[in-house]
């Protein structure tokens, strides 16, 4: 897929959405891209209703450009931040920036939910995960900041080998290698006895042989678990090893499904409280320079 050196992030002015809009900040100081920040006036909000007159809605966009601009605050050297206001539904203003502007990613705040509701993301970021052909990252939670801009390096990235995968290692790479940090390649195995272990930890060999051959260091670990689900596994071990980012792909569960999100990429989105990236299956016609290295290397997919 062909991105431009730009972060969107989109707000709302609540919590999460300005805790997404930190992170983004910090991406964009690592990684010198452009930061894209944009808010979207609901149609269908009381204030559009009530004010539809063209001027009053000019005075409401600019109030909004006002707040964004506070929001926004001190920018990181070498990084040009640009603002939009977009009236309309919130996710499809969204995915038609997004396919305006060709970011190299999205970020998203998601609410803070208690544990008995976390299976469930908030409606816009499900549409734009869902629907965007472009990279999503989330944000849950208001996780000490400065703690993860000092510890958390290592990017997690489970992978289960009976789905597509190689988009997912392709975005992985290309992430390690834009914030100079390391890879950790997960499987989990939940049933089967040696020879499906031994199959299992044949194909991370070959993924971690094509991953170091793009220059990114890698670990890989299998891990055995019958008892514990697997969104469990995965929020364990990115806090054992201080994650900095965990990579999924959020069709694994059924292609046939097109707009409804797996259980596990559900759960894992709604449950972590490090970013976590969504990764859409894409043409293979648009692949950047690593899928052809990745794409089915070794006849491993």
């Amino acid at each position: 897929m062909k991105t431009k050196k730009k972060i969107l992030v989109a707000i709302d002015f609540d919590e999460q959405s300005l805790i997404a809009l930190r992170y983004a900040k910090y991406f964009a100081e690592i990684s010198k891209y452009d930061l894209e920040v944009m808010t979207v006036i609901e149609e269908s909000s009381f204030m559009s209703k009530l004010f539809s007159s063209d001027e009053m809605l000019i005075k409401i966009n600019k109030e909004a450009k006002k707040n964004i601009d506070e929001v926004i605050g001190s920018i990181p050297e070498g990084i040009k931040i640009f603002t939009r206001i977009e009236n309309g539904k919130p996710h499809e203003k969204i995915i038609d920036v997004a396919e305006e502007i060709k970011p190299a990613f999205i970020f998203m705040g998601k609410s803070e939910l208690p544990k008995y509701k976390r299976p469930f993301v908030g409606s816009n970021s499900m549409h734009v995960i869902l629907d965007s052909i472009y990279p999503v990252i989330t944000i849950r939670g208001n996780y000490n900041f400065d703690t993860y801009k000092n510890n958390h390096r290592e990017i997690l990235v489970p992978l289960d080998f009976e789905s597509e995968t190689a988009e997912q290692i392709t975005a992985a790479i290309e992430f390690a290698q834009m914030f100079g940090t390391s890879l950790k390649i997960l499987a989990i195995q939940t049933t089967g006895g040696k020879g499906k272990e031994m199959n299992l930890l044949t194909k991370l060999g070959k993924v971690k042989i094509v991953i170091e051959k793009a220059g990114v260091v890698c670990d890989t670990e299998l891990i055995k678990e019958e008892k514990r689900s697997i969104p469990e596994v995965i929020s364990e071990l990115s806090v054992k090893n201080k994650s900095a980012l965990v990579v999924i792909m959020t069709r694994q569960e059924g292609r046939f499904a097109e707009y409804v999100l797996g259980s596990n990429a559900r759960d894992i989105i709604s449950g972590l409280d490090i970013p976590v990236l969504s990764i859409q299956p894409w043409d293979t016609n648009e692949e950047s320079k690593i899928f052809s290295l990745i794409f089915d290397p070794m006849n491993l997919y």
